[in-house]
């Protein structure tokens, strides 16, 4: 009788066992997936952000170097510079200045331009924006600025791009997502074993 009602509790014992890892477990299983994607999520905004900020301060940079004559834009930028904007060793990089019809100034041709309907509603002259694009299957991120003289039309101002792909931010974003990630394969089935160990020994 009492090997029997050991057996018993054993019996109950190993069920509420098994009952209460699962519902442990289980959540764990469903939010593991959710923190990898918000990780990559945060770790994608973390990479864009100082390359967003150098494309930013390259189309500056070419801002200061256009000067309006006669209402009519005249870039002055040297073959050096020219050379720096596409020193990058990992990324493509390209820029042009175009006038409001489109007309190429200066610059790479095959950088596509900025489309209407993505244009800002409101529209100010030296404010930096941010669009993504693709040129042969490559997918680019360009920085974008209107300039024009105080008060002139808008027919009048120019269009400054700065585009680059995005091999750097993948690279930089993948090392984020693996320094968050990785530990967790160690850190989750040591917990999961640590739970199994108290719950055995509450269970007793």
């Amino acid at each position: 009788m009492k090997s029997l009602r050991t057996k018993q509790n054993t019996d109950v014992q190993r069920s509420l066992f098994g009952e209460i890892l699962d519902w442990m477990l289980a959540p764990l299983l469903f939010v593991w997936p959710i923190s990898i994607a918000v990780t990559h999520y945060f770790a994608v905004s973390v990479a864009n952000f100082p390359y967003d900020q150098n494309l930013r301060e390259q189309v500056m940079a070419i801002s200061r170097q256009i000067k309006f004559v006669d209402s009519k834009p005249q870039i002055t930028l040297s073959v050096s510079a020219r050379a720096l904007l596409h020193s990058d060793e990992i990324d493509s990089v390209y820029f042009h200045v175009l006038a409001r019809d489109g007309k190429l100034i200066a610059g790479d041709s095959e950088l596509p331009k900025l489309k209407a309907a993505e244009t800002p509603d409101k529209v100010e002259t030296g404010e930096v924006g941010y669009r993504d694009d693709d040129y042969k299957g490559q997918d680019l991120r360009v920085a974008f600025m209107y300039l024009g003289e105080a008060d002139a039309p808008r027919e009048q101002w120019v269009l400054v791009e700065v585009g680059e792909t995005l091999e750097k931010r993948s690279q930089l974003s993948n090392k984020i997502i693996a320094s968050v990630i990785l530990p967790q394969f160690v850190i989750i089935p040591l917990a999961v074993i640590l739970v199994c160990f108290g719950l055995s020994q509450g269970l007793r």
